[in-house]
């Protein structure tokens, strides 16, 4: 997740940009909470904890945000450290699982990815909203069918991104070109196959369309 988000900020920002939170702004927020921070937790704040690149979504009518270092608070023993919209998100501090609220009740679903594992697709769609040129486009023909979706994708997207081999998901799946500051999303459920991608340039975006089965991109204002 550390090195991730690193290439993250590489990414977004051009260059070796730290953006994350003090061991200062650590040790407040533990003493104000009255607990110590699960070590996933504290990794995250450290390296991307003061980043709205990478803890906020571009697309301001989704609210979805990460709170910060200060915001984060304590509920029924489970540490909230995000809002979507008014749902909150919340890292359990004893079982280490994301925990949901319903009906003012904490719950955690039993097939839910862990929390490194959900910062690292969060941070990289949040990433692609704030780039200099995003677009989602919907995908047809196997890539939507096939049950091997993700392994026809790395295949399909690998002459312009490299697989995040860090992260593996049934259904999603996290491309990259560093060097290019590029940067992709991909999920597929069986009925519909989405992409979602970030550039410096529309042109890049219009070739890799083009590249990949005339790929047609509404482009994110």
């Amino acid at each position: 997740m550390e090195q991730w988000l690193k290439t993250l900020s590489y990414i977004v920002h051009g260059g070796d940009i730290c953006n994350g939170c003090t061991e200062e702004q650590i040790e407040d927020a533990e003493e104000r909470l009255g607990v110590s921070l699960p070590a996933e937790l504290r990794i995250y704040y450290l390296t991307a904890g003061n980043d709205p690149l990478l803890t906020t979504d571009g697309n301001s009518k989704k609210k979805d945000r990460y709170l910060p270092i200060d915001e984060i608070h304590v509920s029924d023993g489970n540490i909230v450290y995000r809002m979507r919209k008014k749902e909150p998100f919340a890292l359990s501090a004893v079982k280490r699982q994301i925990m949901f609220m319903d009906d003012e009740a904490w719950y955690w679903e039993p097939n839910m990815e862990s929390f490194c594992e959900n910062v690292m697709i969060t941070a990289a769609i949040f990433a692609i909203s704030h780039m200099k040129h995003s677009a989602k486009g919907r995908l047809k023909g196997k890539l939507v069918s096939s049950l091997q979706a993700r392994k026809l994708a790395e295949q399909q997207f690998s002459s312009t991104f490299r697989a995040l081999d860090l992260y593996y998901h049934p259904f999603c799946a996290l491309f990259y070109n560093k060097h290019e500051r590029r940067l992709g999303w991909f999920r597929s459920n069986g009925m519909m196959a989405d992409i979602l991608i970030g550039t410096q340039t529309a042109k890049e975006i219009e070739d890799f369309g083009e590249i990949h089965g005339n790929i047609k991109f509404k482009y994110t204002e």
